[in-house]
């Protein structure tokens, strides 16, 4: 395995090897990253950003020993390397198969992720027995301008929230303690922004029709009062901000100008409320996809999000990937 992948690899030697110069910001992580012991894993590496302002074009990921079996996810747009190397005596995969070449590396390249927006690059993966292991992932992000190399691993007694780069890590249950399925990650990514504006948890409903919604949390930190003016997305022909309003005994929806968003203050989005209005599906909206919306606020400007899809009837609650931080 090459020199890039090293999990020794010193702290100081670690930070001279980044290519630009950038803040402290959200880290690639796996998630989950909480796992049982020998099992068939399925994991994905989340890339909150792109370096500084430039977007992601490739990511790499060194895979650590102790790990037997690999198989990364295919991403339309993206093409995938798999480098292997050789072991001196095969090992034992499960289901009565042995090998003698085990994964070291996958890269995905060709594909562009702005800076704007976040994506995850799926794995699955046979996880050592030993229970309470730590599975370092160095992680290469590689942007049009630079790139960010995640391969910080702690020291002794150090926490990998006191590195700037770390490794992203996955954790193998101690003996006898159950995997919870949910599991909150402090290293998630921020909620995108458009000037003060912060775009929270934003999900739309699985749906056949030729309509759907789209709602979410709107967080205004600044001291102005703003207004979402206009929404657009690729997935449907037209794009309209609505609201519910009280018709005798009956609630009907209705198209709005723009929809506020007080100074320090909040808007939500939601079934029964204000929302964005897909008009015109190109396609059915599935559970499990995600499509982008660009939303553009009159002071604050335009930002695009990532939306996912969940089940139809949902409220929005519990993994639908909005962004808690």
């Amino acid at each position: 395995m090459s020199r890039l992948f090293s999990l020794t690899v010193s702290l100081g030697a670690a930070a001279l090897a980044l290519t630009i110069s950038l803040p402290a910001m959200a880290h690639v992580t796996a998630d989950p990253a909480l796992a049982e012991p020998g099992s068939y894993f399925r994991t994905a590496l989340r890339v909150p950003h792109g370096c500084g302002s430039s977007a992601t074009t490739a990511i790499q990921v060194g895979i650590p020993d102790g790990v037997v079996s690999v198989r990364p996810q295919a991403k339309p747009g993206w093409q995938v390397a798999i480098e292997t190397r050789k072991l001196a005596q095969p090992v034992d995969i499960g289901h009565g198969r042995k090998t003698d070449t085990l994964v070291s590396a996958v890269r995905w390249s060709g594909g562009k992720l702005p800076n704007e927006q976040f994506d995850e690059f799926g794995l699955v993966m046979r996880l050592p027995e030993q229970p309470g292991a730590q599975l370092w992932l160095p992680v290469v992000q590689t942007c049009e301008s630079g790139e960010i190399r995640w391969e910080q691993v702690p020291a002794a007694g150090q926490s990998a929230h006191d590195l700037p780069y770390p490794a992203a890590l996955i954790r193998v249950a101690d003996a006898g303690k159950p995997v919870m399925l949910a599991q909150h990650n402090h290293s998630m990514p921020a909620a995108p922004k458009a000037g003060d504006i912060a775009i929270e948890q934003p999900f739309a409903r699985a749906t056949p029709a030729k309509v759907g919604g789209v709602f979410m949390m709107l967080k205004n930190a600044g001291g102005t009062a703003d207004k979402l003016v206009k929404a657009a997305s690729p997935v449907a022909e037209n794009v309209e901000l609505h609201t519910h309003v009280k018709d005798g005994d009956a609630m009907r929806m209705r198209p709005v100008e723009d929809i506020p968003v007080p100074a320090r203050g909040q808007t939500a989005l939601e079934p029964g409320g204000y929302h964005v209005m897909l008009i015109g599906l190109k396609q059915p909206l599935k559970e499990g996809t995600q499509f982008p919306l660009t939303l553009t606020f009159e002071k604050a400007g335009t930002v695009t999000i990532q939306v996912p899809v969940m089940k139809a009837g949902s409220m929005g609650d519990g993994g639908h990937g909005g962004h808690k931080h």
